[in-house]
């Protein structure tokens, strides 16, 4: 008996929210959610999804994790969670 079923392309393929990267819809819903509590939801929406295109634009061809490397490097380092063996981001020049 043949199962008709989706077999992925690649099976780490990231998460996805409708036709966006769970990153991508994570923007558009924080931008909209920004305009809905300033009472202009339509705008809200609208820049949401360009903000969310740019950004899709931008992480075209990088690592899969992109968001977190940017995050890395662009707060501070007690804002992110680092890992011990990863030196905080502040430091750019190292000895040896």
């Amino acid at each position: 008996m043949d199962e008709i079923g989706y077999i992925p392309k690649s099976l780490e393929a990231q998460e996805r929210f409708l036709w966006w990267d769970f990153d991508q819809a994570i923007l558009f819903l924080l931008v909209m959610g920004m305009g809905v509590v300033s009472g202009a939801m339509v705008a809200g929406m609208l820049f949401g999804g360009v903000v969310a295109w740019q950004y899709g634009r931008i992480k075209t061809g990088k690592h899969p994790k992109f968001a977190l490397h940017a995050l890395y490097w662009w707060l501070p380092s007690w804002i992110v969670i680092r890992a011990r063996a990863t030196p905080p981001s502040h430091y750019r020049f190292f000895l040896g």
